[in-house]
């Protein structure tokens, strides 16, 4: 409903001090980000939420893109004469939950119910309930009480309370997976998510993930560049775990809402520098334990073929929006992933390094040739 022609919202949430986190932030702040995001009300009021409140959770709040205010404007804080809609403060919204009961709601007093109690109402006439005079906190109990109104079953929200907290975040957790993971990155997912979970209750951002892999992704390839069989195994290994790390930075900047752009530029550039001196290291570590061999035309195409894919990949696929990216970004996307770390764990175990070498010398040509052969099929079927 945002940046549409809609009614002027003020939206009522209620935080409960104590109360269990939900991945990683508490219900109302999730309820506020999914309100914003959603209807783009005239402000946020969230009672029981003092100016400690407000700054630990500043970032995610800046997210709803609209005011959102806390106990210390008191009755002030709510505006007599907008209509107001109140949620529970042991539940918190799906996703399009909000715009399906707003819908559904539309110009009169509504609630919709959740386990037997009512999980958000609508009140078109806020000054009844005290809106403007009376503490937040009492606006909010007595909207959420008041039996007048129409019962309306659009819009899922989630239950927090007892175990409900746990079923809701595994809910949240569930949809980290994403289209473009690669075809081993489906498993790397279940990993790094139970990584992601162990760091949610801790002050941990995306950055300090991603630094982290970046750092072990230079030592990993380090390590591959060493003239021992047993280092590079132990480099190889160090680069699959980082592969799991790539994972965790934008889990959670999804989960805890601290997706940036300047953020996902870290990211995107981090991974780069780490890919090039992992196919930088390869032909170097191969030549250190082959001594006696020239590895000097491989390790020129192996770089040189890294280099054109990450070209070839960003100008075909990554630059287009994705909504005209068509079939094949998918394919492509899967396929340039990491997924090719196994194969070097695999290989530094039985010390054949240089087959990985070879292979991936001639076949990254191979696959950029591919890359802007279908491009062409692609604009000529256009």
């Amino acid at each position: 409903m945002r940046g549409q022609s809609s009614p002027r919202w003020q939206v009522l949430l209620l935080h409960r001090p104590g109360a269990p986190l939900i991945a990683g932030l508490p219900a109302a702040v999730r309820s506020a980000v999914r309100a914003g995001q959603e209807l783009g009300p005239d402000r946020i009021v969230i009672a029981g939420a003092d100016d400690d409140f407000l700054r630990r959770w500043s970032f995610q709040l800046h997210a709803a893109g609209v005011p959102t205010l806390g106990d210390k404007l008191g009755s002030a804080a709510l505006d007599a004469r907008l209509p107001l809609l109140a949620l529970d403060a042991d539940c918190f919204p799906d996703e399009e939950a909000l715009t399906d009961f707003a819908a559904a709601a539309g110009a009169r007093d509504a609630r919709r119910a959740l386990s037997g109690r009512p999980a958000a109402a609508l009140r078109q006439a806020p000054a009844a309930l005290g809106a403007g005079t009376k503490p937040p906190e009492d606006v909010h109990a007595k909207a959420l009480a008041a039996s007048d109104g129409a019962d309306v079953a659009a819009g899922a929200f989630f239950d927090t309370r007892s175990s409900g907290a746990a079923l809701a975040a595994d809910a949240l957790y569930a949809r980290l997976a994403k289209d473009n993971d690669g075809y081993l990155a489906r498993f790397d997912r279940k990993l790094s998510i139970a990584i992601t979970r162990c760091l949610l209750p801790f002050p941990v951002t995306p950055n300090h993930v991603t630094t982290a892999g970046l750092i072990l992704g230079l030592l990993g390839a380090w390590w591959l560049a060493a003239p021992s069989a047993r280092q590079q195994f132990y480099g190889a290994l160090v680069l699959w775990f980082c592969c799991l790390l790539d994972g965790c930075d934008g889990e959670i900047a999804r989960l805890k809402h601290l997706s940036s752009p300047s953020g996902a530029a870290y990211d995107v550039w981090a991974d780069h520098f780490s890919h090039l001196m992992t196919f930088v290291a390869l032909p170097i570590g191969v030549a250190r334990l082959h001594p006696g061999q020239n590895w000097l035309v491989p390790g020129a195409l192996l770089v040189s073929g890294f280099l054109a894919c990450g070209f070839s990949v960003w100008y075909l696929v990554l630059r287009v929006p994705e909504d005209k990216r068509g079939p094949m970004a998918l394919t492509v996307e899967r396929i340039a992933s990491r997924d090719y770390v196994y194969l070097i764990v695999a290989l530094t175990a039985i010390g054949r390094l240089d087959w990985f070498v070879w292979a991936a010398a001639l076949g990254s040509h191979a696959f950029n040739a591919w890359l802007w052969v279908e491009s062409r099929k692609v604009v000529a079927a256009a």
